[in-house]
């Protein structure tokens, strides 16, 4: 989609009935896709954005995949869903380099260190845990989320592990030591996903149809409101002082961060006319 405008600038086929997590390698020219049909099959493909052209299939599960994680130096991929396996992938060759089998329930979410050198998980089963990413050794598991666990990230100096889920609650956690550093509250429903910025500012999407930015002290600094439905996903761009939003009933919402305004939306459904997008955002 071209955020400017809303238009569709291009359509990628070849993947399978549900996408579940999309992420861009850090030079945005290939797209990793996350998808499956429940309880049938799970694909990871990436792709090359220029074009939609298929790059690369990087294995096949009979359950979906829900989470993809790049590692720093994007020569590896990480992958895991409701097989509980986590799995990372060597660009070049494709192979499976690691194979972890170490939570008891779907795996929500991944994310390497900003060093490359260990694997942070987010899972159904109330844990987080963070890996050793060359080995595949099991380094820490952080307990006492009071539900399932949908998203984690590293802070920049990879020193503490930021988790969020069905509690209502962002956490941060020490790595070294595995104990609770802070607990960031005021959410009014599950929080489905977390971004955390290069200077440090953890971008939330919820569902009470908010999304928030807070500092990692838990200071809060802004809330993006306005949204119809659940805040499934979320996209900050420092950059460009711009925050995108995704949404249930699959609009797209663009927020200046500087002031917290919205800057446009626009219905992310391919095929529909304008007036069948409004009457499809309305019913939702």
């Amino acid at each position: 989609w071209n955020p400017d405008d809303g238009k569709l600038v291009r359509r990628i086929t070849n993947v399978a009935e549900r996408v579940y997590d999309l992420e861009f390698s850090s030079d945005g020219k290939t797209l990793a896709i996350a998808a499956g049909t429940p309880a049938q099959i799970g694909e990871l493909k990436l792709f090359n954005v220029a074009d939609g052209k298929l790059l690369g299939d990087f294995g096949i599960s009979d359950d979906a995949f829900f989470a993809v994680a790049w590692s720093p130096d994007g020569k590896r991929l990480a992958s895991a869903g409701a097989d509980r396996v986590i799995r990372v992938f060597d660009i070049d060759s494709g192979e499976e380099q690691l194979t972890i089998e170490d939570h008891a329930d779907w795996v929500m979410g991944l994310a390497f260190s900003p060093d490359g050198k260990k694997l942070a998980s987010a899972s159904r089963d109330k844990t987080s845990k963070v890996f050793d990413a060359t080995n595949g050794d099991s380094l820490v598991t952080f307990n006492g989320h009071g539900d399932s666990v949908y998203a984690v990230s590293f802070t920049p100096d990879g020193k503490q592990v930021v988790t969020s889920g069905a509690d209502k609650q962002v956490r941060l956690w020490n790595v070294g030591d595995a104990k609770e550093v802070r607990k960031i509250g005021g959410f009014g429903g599950d929080i489905f996903q977390l971004k955390i910025t290069k200077d440090g500012h953890i971008f939330t999407a919820c569902a009470d149809k908010s999304a928030r930015e807070h500092q990692l002290d838990g200071k809060a600094l802004k809330t993006f409101s306005g949204h119809a439905d659940w805040v499934y996903t979320i996209a900050p761009s420092p950059a460009t002082n711009t925050v995108a939003t995704g949404t249930y009933n699959g609009q797209i919402h663009l927020f200046n961060t500087q002031d917290g305004k919205e800057q446009r939306k626009f219905t992310a459904a391919p095929g529909l006319s304008e007036p069948e997008k409004t009457a499809a955002a309305k019913s939702n």
